[in-house]
């Protein structure tokens, strides 16, 4: 596979802050050994990988790792561990500073995509491990954890708070609960999100793809396709909405899209439909185009509803096919600039490291919700590599894999500060 091209020459300098502020973690004796650790305990971290992967977490089904992570983080001397409403795993290293303390949180995610019923051992073949989860996420909470041991057996006092959370909800249907019960409002006290998310740290998801997913019901009287011929359908009533949103035009800057992904509906093929449904997909890296977009589309609805009717004269709201909306996902929309601290301590550790930044995009991901209530945010790689994703077969290899923690070490220091080291680059918000 061909190596993907640095993107960092395309983008605007870094800020002198941000230059100074990693330049003097990378000098300071404290930081280095903890860089070191990361080395050190390369193998450990993959051990711990795989201990979390073979542990069951699917949608709504994430309480043994939780469990897990609340005597891990208990082990490691975090503060106040605890379990919230929807089932974060949640612990506090407190920093050094005087009240008010910038608050960053460092995250990766508990769920998978996958169900009860999956066998999550760990196989090794070759230089590959496969079982489902292997990379995502398991590699970022093992990623998490080694962040937290690098601080931790080297003394490293930042002046800000860091809290470390295991969040759940992540995946498809989960909608982004944890993280949504983690910034329930834009006064939320916290100041900077950062999220293990895959494997490459090289890559980086700075934008936030929204989506709205919905799920349109149609109902009516059906009946027997001869004997009851002239009765609206539900399926033809559904047809008649595709065939509206097939010819819809949408922008492509900011990149705006929307799918049906899922058409079902009926019984028999001797039966007029009394029931059918949709399920459809919006999306857009703006919430202002995705929001024009909805309002668009809900009309069309209530549209194919009247004209099915009116094919067959049908009056009697009783006899009439009607459209309901259901709403199935939410996920909001939002840009950040390049000075925002997460985007500028991102790009300073890659370079103190040495590395390349090979992806600097939008996407979809728990950063979403800090990104769109104005707060930095960002998700990025907690080493290795890894394949794959979301399949039976998805694949880990242990390639450099203490580079993930090391970046995750350097943004956290540079953004929460260092005591006796750096301020830290990440601002206290105002309320």
């Amino acid at each position: 596979m061909a190596e993907k091209i640095n993107l960092e020459p395309s983008l605007p300098p870094l800020l002198a802050e941000t230059t100074a502020t990693m330049d003097a973690l990378m000098l300071a004796p404290v930081i280095q050994a903890a860089l070191k650790t990361a080395v050190d305990q390369d193998e450990a971290c993959l051990a711990e990988q795989i201990e979390i992967t073979e542990i069951p977490s699917w949608p709504f089904g994430e309480d043994q790792r939780a469990a897990d992570f609340v005597e891990r983080f208990k082990r490691y001397g975090l503060t106040d561990v605890r379990i919230d409403e929807v089932g974060n795993v949640i612990g506090v290293r407190p920093g050094t500073g005087p009240e008010p303390r910038t608050k960053l949180i460092i995250s990766a995610h508990l769920d998978t995509v996958f169900t009860e019923t999956t066998d999550f051992k760990v196989r090794k073949e070759g230089n590959r491990y496969y079982a489902p989860s292997i990379g995502d996420d398991s590699r970022g909470l093992a990623g998490l954890l080694q962040v937290l041991r690098c601080m931790n057996e080297n003394n490293v006092e930042t002046v800000g708070d860091v809290i470390f959370v295991a969040d759940v909800g992540e995946e498809g249907v989960g909608d982004l609960r944890g993280v949504k019960n983690l910034f329930p409002n834009k006064d939320v006290d916290i100041d900077g999100f950062i999220s293990f998310d895959w494997c490459d740290p090289r890559e980086a998801v700075v934008g936030a793809t929204g989506s709205l997913r919905y799920r349109v019901n149609f109902d009516g009287p059906g009946g027997h396709s001869y004997l009851g011929f002239g009765q609206p359908s539900a399926i033809h009533a559904l047809m008649r909405t595709s065939t509206t949103l097939a010819d819809l035009e949408v922008p492509t800057d900011p990149k705006t899209t929307y799918t049906v992904g899922v058409l079902a509906g009926g019984t028999t093929v001797n039966s007029i439909a009394a029931h059918a449904h949709m399920d459809i997909d919006i999306r857009s890296t703006e919430n202002h185009s995705l929001l024009a977009l909805r309002d668009k589309i809900m009309p069309c609805f209530d549209k194919a509803c009247e004209e099915e009717n009116a094919r067959w004269g049908i009056t009697d709201p009783a006899n009439q096919v009607k459209a309901t909306v259901e709403i199935i996902g939410d996920r909001p929309a939002g840009q950040q600039p390049h000075e925002s601290p997460v985007c500028q301590t991102l790009r300073a550790g890659l370079k103190a490291l040495d590395l390349p930044l090979t992806m600097y995009a939008s996407t979809s991901g728990d950063h979403n919700v800090a990104v769109s209530m104005g707060i930095p945010g960002i998700c990025i790689g907690a080493g290795g590599r890894n394949g794959k994703m979301h399949t039976l077969d998805e694949w880990y290899e242990h390639v450099d894999g203490y580079q993930g923690p090391q970046l995750g070490l350097l943004m956290v220091c540079a953004m929460a500060g260092v005591k006796d080291v750096v301020a830290g680059i990440l601002p206290k918000r105002q309320h």
